[in-house]
């Protein structure tokens, strides 16, 4: 189903709704979220899966550069919102969903930035068993970051303070549901031969293993002496100088002056945040809702 979209978000009615006990934003519709039961995965796919935060943008430049062969004359060429597909939400000046012109590209396709939990994902995607990556980061250092992304991210409604953040995060109340969910699903099935579960802050540790762990698991090898230069293009500080990554800002839909789309990207940063006793809840609560799942993350590096 073709449409115009908007291209402002200025008067939108409301931020974020609940279903099936999940928030959504209101530009991931209704139509989106049903299109999603029936729509067709190909097993040549390449999917990355995250929660918000969790180095989206990150994983996304890396997999788009081997997806070019390493060859940084092509990627310069390549328009992320054409190159790849982020089937969550209607943009400012999109034709057509997302969804609609996923079926239209060839193989094999690169989807990007998937945040659906598990019960609002494809139902195909277990069964076709494309390639996914998933990316998770300790909660702590997203729900910081979250708080300033909805700061600045017009779809999304402001908290007023951090303590009013830190409480929907706990009580997984916000846009995308619970971070305990959707990452102990994914964890779950870290050893399907499918999925590359990958940690932000191994990638902060050693951005070069990394690099050469998805390659490997997606097929798409590094070639021989440039390594150190994916590596370098990969790095925070040159994506966050890098203006093909500042579409989302140039879109309309975040406003850079309340916080830049790529803020710190820092692993220990939620300690300038999280008092005594909020991290001595959220410790316990890490503890009960993970309980033999043997998911540890790093807190600091």
């Amino acid at each position: 189903m073709s449409m115009v979209v908007v291209s402002t978000v200025s008067n939108m009615s409301e931020y974020d709704r609940s279903v099936d006990g999940i928030r959504y934003p209101w530009a991931t519709t209704d139509e989106i979220l049903e299109a999603m039961k029936t729509f067709e995965v190909r097993e040549d796919d390449v999917w990355l899966i995250s929660y918000r935060k969790s180095g989206t943008t990150w994983a996304t430049e890396i997999i788009t550069v081997l997806s070019c062969g390493c060859d940084f004359t092509k990627r310069d060429e390549t328009n992320p919102l054409e190159h790849t597909c982020f089937l969550d939400l209607l943009k400012p000046n999109m034709t057509e969903f997302a969804h609609v012109t996923a079926t239209k590209k060839p193989s094999p396709r690169i989807i990007m930035g998937t945040h659906f939990q598990s019960r609002h994902m494809p139902r195909e995607l277990i069964t076709k068993k494309p390639k996914i990556v998933y990316v998770a980061r300790n909660p702590k250092d997203v729900a910081v970051s979250l708080y300033y992304f909805h700061k600045s991210n017009k779809l999304l409604k402001t908290f007023k303070t951090w303590n009013e953040c830190f409480q929907a995060f706990y009580d997984g109340d916000l846009v995308g549901g619970s971070w305990f969910d959707m990452n102990l699903y994914w964890w779950n099935r870290r050893n399907d031969d499918n999925v590359l579960f990958v940690k932000y802050e191994d990638m902060k540790e050693d951005l070069p293993s990394a690099i050469v762990k998805i390659s490997e698991f997606l097929g798409w090898p590094v070639p021989e002496g440039k390594l150190e230069e994916v590596v370098k293009h990969c790095s925070f500080g040159s994506m966050k100088n890098n203006k093909k990554q500042h579409w989302y800002t140039e879109s309309g839909l975040f406003d850079s002056s309340m916080s830049p789309f790529m803020r710190k990207g820092l692993v220990g940063d939620w300690k300038n945040y999280f008092t005594v006793s909020q991290n001595e809840a959220f410790d316990k609560l890490y503890e009960e809702k993970m309980k033999g799942s043997g998911l540890k993350f790093r807190y600091k590096l």
